[in-house]
């Protein structure tokens, strides 16, 4: 069991996934779950620019989901 807690329990954040093609992946609106974390599935094998944005501050980084890549990030913060 976890015990983590993210800061923005339940809040609507926009959520922009580009992969390097210029593909949008994704461009809607999330919400974060009571832990104050979201849950985003992405496609295999890409490198992303992902934007999260909301309460008028934003968060931006370039991700990969091949073999090896993490499937937890917590390093993105709003500012």
């Amino acid at each position: 069991m976890s015990s983590c807690k993210g800061e923005l329990a339940q809040t609507k954040l926009n959520v922009k996934a580009v992969d390097q093609s210029g593909t949008v992946i994704m461009d809607k609106p999330v919400y974060t779950l009571r832990s104050g974390f979201m849950e985003l599935w992405l496609p295999r094998n890409r490198t992303i620019n992902l934007t999260i944005s909301g309460l008028n501050r934003s968060a931006t980084d370039v991700i990969t989901t091949t073999d090896g890549s993490a499937t937890c990030i917590t390093t993105m913060r709003l500012q």
